[in-house]
């Protein structure tokens, strides 16, 4: 023992002795250069940030998760410059996005979905629910193309998801997560972006959002947003003159949002959502020109190119949402929380398609009228209106060794779905044509 004391006392002694000379040597040394901090900072271990979500109802990291979850966060859209789900579906597997315009999307996990986008089928369901938080916002085959702006996250749960959100949610659910108002915060953010189409039109986008501290107990929070689409696909019309850029439009929308939190148990946060989408025509080529073919043999024979349509008149899409919704959160103490949510959303949605090639394929390929006839303009209007009312209550709970959830839920939904096809004056000219004989020729 008294050796070794020893040995450990001369070693101390002399490291004291030579801690004199370090400072020279630090004085000599010269300072990394950039290159080479950047090597030594690469090789030291990264500290992967800590992504929560709320894929079953309570805050969660995504490793406690029993289930296959993709959350790309606020920062990594922006990195990413995206705006739309068909962006985020392009780097979140087994997460596929039909789009032909914005408000025109159809949803798939996993490869399933509800079928071809063709126009609003009451009768179909969708597979794939989307919520906006803990409000349901799915419709059929029209998915809202709700801005990434201002939102926290999205949360992409693959499989079926019907135990705690339904809706839809056969093959699994996307959410959208915003960002909630702040109690003592202040901030505005902003960000304005422009695009050019090789081929095509310009573009831009304008959005601002922001948090204001309305009291130590209130708070409210404010997102606004507008984007230019713009337009690629050219249509030749029967003149064979060419309208450019046909499938140009726009997204206009807000969110406003308050926070209400008297203690440290009640918060109720209240909502309201309005977007406006509207598109000049459809992101359609037409591989196949039914007006001009061996049986249908109504027009001159017009060669499509890439990127090319053939219509007699604009295509207009219009899609009209407007969501409030209330979250009553109350702590009841001993790891129990009972969570009430409710929404109302109205949507409007009205689709105009050209259909002058079916009716021209029938009065002047079946019936044999003249061009005065089977050239009159065939609008097919397809206009689904919905209103859908929901509740939600539920009532969570964890101890050491159980977590739980229980709660019910309520929807009613009324959905009214018209179709017409009304061409003017076609009666008209028809009846002529039947006593005259003059359309024949």
């Amino acid at each position: 023992m008294k050796s070794l004391v020893t040995r450990a006392a001369l070693c101390v002694l002399t490291l004291t002795i030579s801690v004199p000379t370090v400072p020279l040597l630090a004085q000599e040394t010269k300072p990394p250069t950039p290159a080479e901090k950047k090597a030594e900072d690469d090789k030291k271990p990264k500290v992967t940030e800590e992504m929560v979500v709320t894929a079953r109802k309570r805050e969660e990291t995504v490793q406690e998760v029993p289930i296959s979850v993709a959350a790309p966060t606020e920062s990594q859209l922006r990195d990413r410059g995206a705006e739309t789900l068909e962006d985020v579906s392009a780097n979140v597997a087994g997460f596929t996005v039909q789009n032909l315009g914005p408000g025109q999307s159809q949803v798939a996990m996993r490869g399933v979905s509800a079928g071809q986008i063709v126009r609003d089928q009451p009768g179909v369901k969708e597979q794939v629910g989307v919520y906006l938080d803990e409000s349901v916002i799915s419709l059929s085959l029209f998915t809202p193309d709700i801005d990434l702006f201002d939102m926290s996250r999205i949360e992409v749960l693959r499989g079926p998801q019907g135990t705690l959100f339904g809706s839809g949610s056969l093959s699994g659910t996307v959410r959208y997560i915003s960002n909630q108002p702040k109690l003592g915060v202040s901030e505005t953010i902003g960000e304005f972006s422009g695009s050019s189409i090789s081929g095509g039109s310009i573009g831009g986008s304008l959005k601002v959002a922001t948090n204001a501290a309305l009291s130590p107990t209130a708070a409210m929070r404010f997102a606004g947003y507008y984007t230019r689409y713009g337009g690629f696909v050219d249509a030749v019309q029967p003149n064979l003159s060419v309208n450019k850029d046909v499938n140009d439009g726009s997204r206009t929308g807000g969110r406003l949002s308050f926070l209400f939190k008297p203690d440290d148990k009640l918060s109720v946060t209240p909502r309201i959502l309005y977007q406006k989408v509207s598109m000049n025509g459809w992101n359609r080529e037409d591989a196949f020109n039914i007006l001009a073919n061996p049986y249908t043999t109504t027009r001159p024979k017009v060669n499509l190119g890439e990127r090319e349509q053939f219509t007699q008149f604009k295509e207009p899409f219009n899609d009209k949402f407007l969501l409030g919704d209330v979250n009553v959160s109350y702590n009841l103490g001993g790891g129990r929380t009972f969570t009430s949510i409710t929404s109302y959303s109205d949507r409007n949605v009205d689709v105009l398609r050209d259909a002058t090639a079916l009716t021209a394929s029938i009065t002047g390929g079946s019936i044999g009228l003249g061009p005065a006839v089977y050239t009159l303009n065939a609008p097919l209007d397809d206009a689904t209106k919905a209103k859908s009312l929901t509740e939600e209550v539920r009532l969570s709970g964890a101890t050491n060794k159980l977590q739980w959830v229980g709660g019910a839920f309520y929807s009613h939904t009324d959905r009214k779905y018209g179709q017409s096809l009304l061409v003017s004056g076609f009666e008209d000219l028809a009846k002529i044509g039947s006593t005259k004989g003059s359309f024949g020729a």
